[in-house]
């Protein structure tokens, strides 16, 4: 009876390991999409000049640089931006319609993608959505959004391309937000910050509205304890089933191929406590979970299995024979 509790319990571990890998998952994901998809490298540009948008997307589009996304959120209302991208599209939940794509930063006309629970009013006269920026109808080609990411589900973005018009929007009436492969380059990055005059730069990140405040979160750090912890518990179950059995074999007496024998069937006997949970956890896990982190959780299985294959091998056969 105790080797079936010991069992079920390990089965509880891989389950409990599954949820808080999916748990994490969630809230990483989450964590992204507030950040619209951009990565933790992603800066903010810092400029005052008085260059409009459209002419800063034109003179980066005269440039030879690497893939990059900006964003020019308002200073008054970081919940709208115009975006332009370069060789870079970051992927976005899309509820309806879809997101940008590369050919929208090089159209004559803008196009909009609205957050679920964007304050900007929209219009549909018939079966296209619009929305009005400054005097313009724009018009919205999808709508984005994702259970708990609450940054995201309010954001409304205009795609900026250098064969728009001209806007009244300057440089200095918004926060940029650079991403891509340009930061990494160091020539690419130089080009983009004097073409729009940056003065200073700052880690993005989207917890006030000018992207300064600095964003603790340890959860990754907890997630990873509690799988050790995990861990720890399913090998100590795994001692626990070995206790008795090894006590059988000491009281059997057995000597030669009979006390081989007898060995052979107690491991199988500790194989089949331990490894079977383990398949039916990673089986239901794999069914009814949602886990992104797929390396993680199979890293946790493949190196419990391996531990307990040379538990029970170390335990049943090599200590005995020393002894």
């Amino acid at each position: 009876m105790k080797k079936i509790i010991s069992s079920i319990i390990i089965l509880i571990v891989v389950l409990l390991t599954g949820v808080s890998i999916s748990k994490s998952d969630s809230i990483k994901y989450n964590n992204t999409m507030n950040r619209l998809g951009m990565s933790d490298s992603a800066v903010v540009l810092r400029t005052n000049s008085k260059k409009s948008l459209i002419t800063a997307v034109k003179e980066l589009d005269k440039q030879k640089l690497v893939g990059y996304q900006i964003i020019f959120f308002n200073k008054d209302n970081s919940d709208f931006g115009y975006i332009y991208s370069h060789k870079r599209a970051n992927k976005i939940p899309v509820t309806a319609g879809r997101y940008f794509s590369q050919s929208d930063f090089s159209s004559q006309i803008p196009f909009a993608v609205q957050g679920k629970d964007s304050d900007v009013k929209s219009y549909k006269p018939q079966s296209q959505e619009y929305i009005k920026v400054g005097k313009r109808y724009v018009s919205v080609i999808g709508n984005i959004g994702f259970n708990g990411a609450d940054i995201l589900n309010s954001q409304t973005l205009v795609s900026l391309s250098p064969n728009q018009p001209q806007i009244k929007i300057k440089l200095s009436g918004v926060i940029a937000v650079l991403d891509g492969r340009a930061l990494n380059s160091k020539e690419s990055y130089a080009v983009i910050k004097k073409t729009l005059h940056v003065t200073s730069t700052h880690r993005y990140s989207p917890q006030s509205d000018d992207f300064s405040s600095v964003q603790t979160n340890n959860n990754g750090e907890l997630y990873m304890v509690g799988i050790i912890i995990l861990f720890a518990l399913a090998i100590a179950m795994e001692f626990y089933i070995l206790i008795p059995l090894r006590f059988d074999l000491t009281r059997s007496h057995l000597t030669g191929d009979l006390k081989n024998n007898y060995r052979n069937g107690l491991l199988l006997r500790y194989l089949i406590y331990t490894l079977v949970p383990y398949a039916i956890g990673y089986a239901f896990v794999s069914w009814r979970i949602v886990i992104i982190s797929h390396q993680t959780f199979n890293m946790f299985m493949v190196s419990s299995v391996f531990i307990t294959v040379l538990i029970g091998l170390y335990q049943i056969f090599f200590v005995k024979k020393v002894e």
